[in-house]
């Protein structure tokens, strides 16, 4: 049957079916090309999301560790106010009782020419840390 063709015909299916086959190609070389392309970026993003998810985990480590740190500067403060105010209220507590043993001490030392006897000097170098 190819014989019976004239020679314009035969040119002209040659043609065609050299089209179709170079067609061909190039649409299983595209699509080729578009399914690599699809791996490649189904990589990538994997790629991200697996540098995300640890940048993730980094800063959510680095957050617990400040939190940590954090509290324990918070408990140590709470701790340094309370022996503060413990340190206050035995200051006022030894100043009340002083002042108290001070006017028991003047009373008991009596009049002297200048009202301090030997209680009393005894009492304030006790008050002032000295030895008796």
């Amino acid at each position: 049957m190819w014989k019976t063709l004239s020679p314009v015909w035969q040119t002209l299916i040659s043609t065609l079916l050299l089209v179709a086959a170079v067609s061909a190609l190039y649409f299983c070389g595209y699509q080729a090309a578009a399914k690599q392309a699809d791996a490649d970026k189904a990589e990538i993003i994997a790629t991200y999301q697996a540098s995300a998810l640890a940048a993730e985990q980094q800063y959510a480590a680095k957050l617990a560790e400040a939190a940590a740190e954090k509290q324990k500067w918070m408990d140590f403060a709470q701790q340094q106010s309370r022996d503060l105010a413990a340190a206050y209220q035995e200051i006022d507590r030894q100043a009340a009782q002083l002042e108290k043993q001070i006017d028991e001490t003047v009373q008991k030392d009596g009049g002297g020419f200048n009202g301090i006897g030997s209680d009393s000097v005894r009492l304030y170098n006790r008050a002032l840390g000295h030895a008796d």
